[in-house]
């Protein structure tokens, strides 16, 4: 017992200088590529303390080797962009400037939904408030807005009236919103429940379509 307690001390201190040697981003960034070398370096450290019979210099070879590699890669994508678009990928604009990007969204497999969970989780009730939503390549999700603070006071959150073509009838009677108004607004601005891709009703009962 005290031999595996000595050799996980030992390969916790070497993977620990690793991903310092490594640098912060690959703990802060999460790219795809990091992340894959995270769950090698955790699976190489198994083996020598699964194994008692496997040398523990087999184990610093095979981490040094990621290391070296990895340090590469880093080096070649902070020195030639095209790389790095390869190997990290580059941002998608989900939403600009009152229009969805439905061919990202479509490619990124995420919905309305997703893109409205992550406006409440950045502050804002209303897809309104923003400019700009960017998909990062970390995975994370990034808001440009007005100057204006985020977390402003709202009487109610926007109610979906349309998702995906489908009109949202249970939310009509569940929020008391007006549905002969609904379909007033639709004949006004003569678009067919099908054309939109997201439409709700503000806090001041304005309907509110974006069409695809």
């Amino acid at each position: 017992m005290i031999i595996v307690a000595v050799r996980a001390l030992i390969l916790y201190t070497f993977l620990l200088i690793s991903m310092r040697i490594m640098g912060k981003g690959e703990l802060g960034e999460l790219q795809p590529f990091d992340l894959v070398v995270s769950l090698m370096l955790a699976e190489l450290a198994v083996i020598p303390l699964g194994d008692l019979g496997e040398p523990l210099f087999h184990g610093f070879i095979a981490i040094a080797t990621i290391m070296f590699l990895q340090c590469l890669i880093s080096y070649i994508t902070l020195k030639n962009n095209g790389a790095r678009k390869i190997i990290s990928g580059v941002p998608s604009i989900i939403f600009d400037h009152g229009r969805f990007n439905v061919k990202e969204m479509k490619k990124l497999r995420i919905n309305v939904n997703d893109v409205l969970g992550q406006i409440r989780l950045k502050g804002y009730c209303n897809i309104e408030d923003i400019d700009y939503l960017i998909m990062e390549t970390n995975g994370e999700m990034s808001i440009i807005a007005p100057d204006d603070p985020p977390g402003t006071k709202c009487k109610r959150l926007p109610v979906a009236t349309i998702l995906d073509g489908k009109v949202m009838y249970n939310n009509f009677k569940k929020y008391n919103v007006s549905y002969s108004d609904f379909e007033k607004e639709l004949k006004k601005k003569k678009i067919n429940p099908k054309d939109i891709l997201y439409g709700f009703v503000d806090e001041d009962d304005n309907f509110i379509f974006y069409v695809r």
